[in-house]
């Protein structure tokens, strides 16, 4: 079926192509594609009628002419062609416009479920159909406060939500599946189980895979292709939709596919988790004041897994692994049968090669106690938990959770923090800050953002309305 990216291809082609053509004849081959009208008056109204603009809404057509809005549905297979000759005319194309250039334009449509509507200029909202539609779901209008007491008060599944055109009008099935295993959400979780930050991070994917979708010409998959040679590219970037038995590109599970409100779903089930434990990442950069906001996550009873204390306690009773980093990096980085970290850290301060073989020999066992501490804390039923991972990003680890939060602060605070915790130059601070990814970078992938650039109060500020957000469901 096409969904609005593959509408809205077929109508910036049709605007290239018949703007400003007049109708001068209409032939029907099936009466039913046009509705609340005879063939007669349909024909009598629309000859003479020029092509003056082609609107969108949703997955609906506006044709706007001299005097009316032509509102066409494509719905399951419905495509426009230009024909040169009847002679190129196929039995499925069943209403034909003829244009004074001696063009036919030709509605296409195998299964016959597309229609036709003709109202004044301009009055679509007069029908139903249109009138009930929800706001598109790259309108700038729809943003959370829009979205987000519907999903709150829906008890049904969140992909079903989604694909409710009353809600949010163009989104289908291909672009709520690939939407939802980017937002990191098992497509069957019922809508009324979602915070705001998950609904928020479902419209800004959403906007994200529409408008890349839109870019792409569409995803041609199955049946539907658009016409005029226009094939959709957005199939080859799809990470689940189709994909059952292939390899999650982001955790190497297998995508499955399920029915959500009868409609064929795929979904990752590591990425995209069933039970009801939410996690959450926590990450930033050094002196940004992730310390802190991890400190109050504990002292308001949330578990805090902090990676970096994993690490260094595998390293007092993970042998094998031990062993390795001494082989790798030499004898001088022991000290009294540990780590000496200083060594360590001055040997992979400045160079990245150092830092990359360092996290590929840690991290599969940092990554093991984690899943293995997530696993402990979802059977003795904890409702959430945070991840507390510096390297979160750099790590490629954000898959594992659910939301990310960054704790933040401008450059210029962090280099002072930074110079005033270590007593270290600005020369060398701005050197071991440039060695990370910058904050500005995690800021843009992160989900929530707490601003420590100001004072103690005010981190605890936001902190505490994140939390209670959180825990609204």
């Amino acid at each position: 079926m096409p969904e609005l990216p593959e509408v809205e291809t077929v109508r910036q082609t049709l605007k290239n192509l018949i703007i400003g053509k007049k109708i001068t004849g209409v032939m029907f081959f099936y009466n039913g594609i046009v509705k609340n009208e005879t063939p007669d008056d349909f024909r009598r109204k629309i000859v003479g009628q020029v092509f003056h603009d082609i609107r969108r809404k949703g997955k609906y057509l506006m044709f706007d002419l001299t005097d009316y809005t032509l509102v066409s549905h494509l719905r399951m297979e419905g495509k426009y062609f230009l024909r040169k000759t009847e002679a190129e005319f196929t039995k499925h194309e069943h209403v034909v416009f003829v244009l004074d250039d001696k063009v036919y334009l030709t509605y296409h449509d195998v299964r016959k479920f597309g229609t036709m509507e003709l109202v004044t200029r301009f009055h679509e909202q007069e029908l139903d159909s249109v009138n009930i539609l929800g706001k598109e779901i790259n309108d700038p209008e729809l943003d959370v406060e829009y979205l987000y007491p519907q999903v709150k008060k829906a008890a049904r599944p969140i992909k079903s939500v989604l694909l409710d055109q009353n809600i949010v009008s163009g989104l289908g099935n291909i672009y709520v599946d690939e939407t939802l295993f980017l937002a990191k959400i098992n497509p069957r979780k019922a809508g009324n189980t979602l915070d705001v930050y998950q609904v928020e991070k479902i419209i800004k994917l959403a906007k994200k895979v529409i408008d890349r979708a839109i870019v792409m010409g569409g995803t041609t998959i199955r049946t539907y292709q658009s016409s005029f040679g226009v094939d959709g590219r957005f199939q080859n970037e799809l990470n689940v939709h189709t994909l059952e038995g292939e390899t999650c590109k982001a955790c190497g599970d297998k995508i499955l596919k399920t029915r959500v409100g009868g409609r064929g779903t795929y979904y990752c089930p590591t990425c995209q988790r069933e039970d009801g434990m939410k996690i959450i990442g926590l990450t930033g950069g050094i002196a940004s004041g992730k310390s802190l906001v991890a400190d109050l996550f504990i002292k308001n009873d949330v578990l805090v897994l902090d990676a970096d204390k994993i690490y260094k306690n595998l390293l007092k009773t993970n042998k094998i692994m031990y062993n390795e980093i001494v082989k790798i990096f030499g004898s001088d980085i022991e000290k009294d049968d540990s780590i000496d970290f200083k060594k360590l850290g001055d040997m992979i301060f400045k160079d990245g090669e150092k830092r990359l073989l360092l996290n590929s020999v840690t991290h599969p066992y940092v990554i093991d106690e984690i899943e293995e501490r997530l696993s402990n804390a979802r059977s003795v039923g904890l409702k959430m938990v945070v991840l507390d991972v510096p390297l979160l990003f750099e790590a490629n680890l954000e898959h594992m959770c659910d939301l990310v939060i960054l704790a933040y602060c401008d450059w210029e605070t962090q280099i002072q923090r930074l110079m005033n915790r270590d007593s270290i130059s600005r020369e060398v601070a701005f050197e071991k800050m440039a060695s990370q990814m910058s904050l500005e970078d995690k800021r843009i992938r992160a989900d929530i953002i707490i601003d420590n650039s100001g004072t103690r109060e005010d981190t605890q500020e936001q902190f505490y309305e994140i939390l209670n957000n959180l825990r609204s469901d």
